[in-house]
């Protein structure tokens, strides 16, 4: 059944996720604001040796906890204070992410759906995306994943290490993105206990220790930075980083239910397209026991995050293996001759690789700092003259042969869109357009809001002023010191007197960076 996998295919997969993740990494700017605030609060903690408080631009930051710093930090010390060190990490574990999901697929499944499963996520554009980022979204995905897999292990074999791997990498996935690193996986462990009637290894002591091990790894952090900061931390974090976040839209990222299924459709792509054929088949496909489960993870996390008042691509993530393993399952099927040869998803897919460079082109052509280079997405349209030459020898093939090249058609199209169109357009940003201005002014201001990429690259703090009168006052004190402003403060700053040395607009926002020096 298995004859058309053999173990050297899983290794050519991983030196090709390896290459995806890791060729030019450093080459896109630090500028999208949470890269950004992550990437400088490391290294602000590295300079101060300080393991406990992060802090942005020397001022406290609530937003996530300290794990991903801590990786960051470590990357620093090694290949210096740079954008691929800031995600070195990230791609790491992107790569131990999808070994995971292969072995346990193939340990409680086969290993051609093991193998299926590991291709959707080295092919999904938003799977690669997030894992070159300076984030902590991949460290909360690669432990929660790791998490959910052994925890199932040992709710299937009852083997006690399987269960104190799984605490720790909830722990350590808690110490990422905070409680609900623990609150969704339990869910899905709970409904998975109830279903198979597996209280027996719930109540027990080895449950007891799982839960002080999680204690022991989580708690002291948590304490240690309440008590440096007086409580501050906890409550900016607990209540408007996780409360406040679920029940009212943060930063304009609201949507209606469907948005969050909409993220996971577009993240799955390409082999997203087969899902109409996973639920026509889904009495074959949802057989295993592990992709049953992977069914109730996947409705766990879309589900809440469907119901969060803020909604982002990156939030119902940690279920992107879990669904990879019910398409790669489905693919196992339709491989080995068990559905038929449905030809639509690949005219789906024909047609995306051409929609996406064109609308990339067209939004390019309205975006006054990149219009330059409007015509560097139709180089992605390389990934569809790819598939058309796939196509001619689409009857001649295996089922098989035509998932692989599906993979490759779309890892042609990633590696233009990723590799050279994501970092040129991003090296149009207001912040590497105007470094060479600011590094020649000793003092650094703000007025109100700025672009929070200027600290990574002058690795140094920006003080920020929030009425005219505090900054007309610092500038009678240092009369050469350039201010970062937005072109919405213009009337504020016109009593000061100050001479406007450049303007460019934020890539694809609304605002429009302006930088100001004393006449």
């Amino acid at each position: 059944m298995n004859s058309f996998y053999k173990p050297s295919h899983f290794k050519f997969l991983v030196a090709l996720l390896a290459f995806m993740l890791l060729f030019k990494l450093g080459t896109a700017p630090i500028y999208i604001l949470d890269e950004a605030k992550n990437a400088q609060c490391a290294r602000e903690m590295l300079q101060r040796n300080d393991w406990i408080v992060p802090t942005f631009n020397q001022e406290l930051r609530t937003d996530k906890p300290v794990l991903h710093y801590y990786f960051m930090m470590a990357a620093y010390k090694i290949f210096g204070v740079n954008e691929m060190a800031a995600r070195f990490f990230s791609a790491g574990l992107g790569i131990l992410t999808v070994v995971i999901t292969f072995f346990f697929s193939k340990r409680f499944t086969d290993p051609l759906t093991a193998f299926c499963s590991a291709l959707v996520l080295t092919a999904s554009t938003h799977f690669l995306f997030e894992f070159r980022l300076s984030v902590p979204d991949p460290y909360l995905i690669f432990f929660i994943t790791t998490g959910l897999f052994t925890a199932y292990t040992y709710l299937q074999e009852n083997k006690f290490l399987y269960l104190l791997i799984a605490a720790i990498s909830f722990a350590l996935a808690t110490l990422a993105k905070g409680p609900v690193a623990l609150a969704l996986p339990g869910l899905c462990l709970l409904t998975w206990i109830f279903i198979k009637r597996k209280w027996n290894l719930v109540f027990t002591w080895k449950i007891l220790v799982a839960v002080a091990l999680i204690a022991v790894i989580t708690l002291p952090w948590y304490l240690a930075v309440h008590k440096a900061t007086n409580g501050e931390w906890t409550r900016g974090f607990f209540i408007d980083h996780n409360l406040n976040r679920f029940s009212d839209p943060q930063e304009g990222h609201g949507g209606i239910f469907l948005v969050t299924i909409l993220f996971v459709l577009i993240g799955l792509l390409p082999f997203a397209t087969y899902l109409g054929e996973v639920f026509k088949k889904s009495k074959s496909v949802f057989t295993p026991d592990l992709v049953k489960f992977s069914g109730i993870v996947v409705i766990a996390f879309v589900t809440f995050f469907s119901i969060s008042s803020t909604k982002l691509p990156n939030y119902p993530m940690p279920c992107y293996p879990f669904a990879a393993i019910i398409l790669g399952h489905y693919l196992r099927g339709y491989i080995t001759g068990l559905g038929n040869d449905k030809k639509y998803p690949i005219y789906i897919l024909l047609a995306l690789l051409v929609v996406i460079p064109f609308a990339a082109h067209h939004a390019l052509s309205h975006e006054i700092e990149a219009a330059h280079l409007k015509y560097i997405p139709l180089f992605s349209l390389a990934g569809f003259i790819a598939a058309l030459t796939v196509m001619f020898s689409w009857k001649k093939w295996s089922n098989y042969s035509r998932v692989i090249s599906i993979c490759i058609v779309w890892s042609v199209f990633n590696t233009i869109i990723l590799h050279f169109v994501y970092p040129a357009i991003y090296q149009q940003n207001p912040v590497a357009k105007t470094l060479n201005i600011v590094h020649k002014y000793q003092e650094v201001y703000a007025y109100k809001i700025y672009n929070p990429g200027y600290n990574f690259y002058l690795n140094k703090p920006v003080k920020r002023f929030s009425n005219t009168a505090e900054l007309g006052k610092a500038l009678r004190a240092n009369p050469s010191a350039i201010i970062i402003t937005r072109k919405d403060n213009a009337a504020d700053l016109s009593a000061l007197n100050l001479l406007k040395v450049a303007e460019h607009h934020d890539l694809f926002e609304s605002p429009t960076t302006a930088l100001y020096v004393a006449r």
